[in-house]
């Protein structure tokens, strides 16, 4: 008998057994979503107004009806005027060619700009804040 059988024969001692732990029964509601990683936070006086979750790779924000993050009545909000795109577990988020322009932390962005926790995203007047999913 080789190395390999005696070893798939009595187990690998480095490794454990074969054995697999039971699966579990999850509680609550079905999803029919993954959840979202992140979340861009909009900000109203101080306080969370709305929490947009980020659930797919890509999201464009702005004053067009079609903008996954819709902002109204302001018109320093290009109709497309920026897009988020997640790569991976990163959140880049990306000016639109919009002639205001999008500020992270109060720096205007030029290019891709990756975001970090904490972020604050400034598009017109409209204040949003990178958060990531707390469970």
């Amino acid at each position: 008998m080789g190395y390999n059988a005696r070893m798939a024969r009595k187990g690998n001692q480095d490794f454990g057994t074969d054995r697999v732990a039971k699966p579990t029964q999850e509680q609550g509601e079905p999803t029919h979503q993954s959840p979202a990683l992140a979340t861009l936070v909009r900000i109203a006086d101080g306080r969370d107004a709305s929490v947009h979750p980020l659930l797919g790779d890509h999201f464009v924000i702005g004053r067009d009806k079609s903008c996954h993050i819709q902002i109204t009545g302001d018109t320093s909000v290009s109709r497309k005027h920026a897009s988020v795109m997640r790569r991976g577990v990163s959140f880049m988020i990306e000016d639109l060619g919009s002639s205001n322009g999008v500020l992270v932390n109060d720096k205007r962005i030029d290019g891709a700009h990756e975001l970090r926790v904490g972020d604050k995203v400034e598009i017109g007047n409209t204040v949003f804040v990178f958060r990531r999913r707390v469970e």
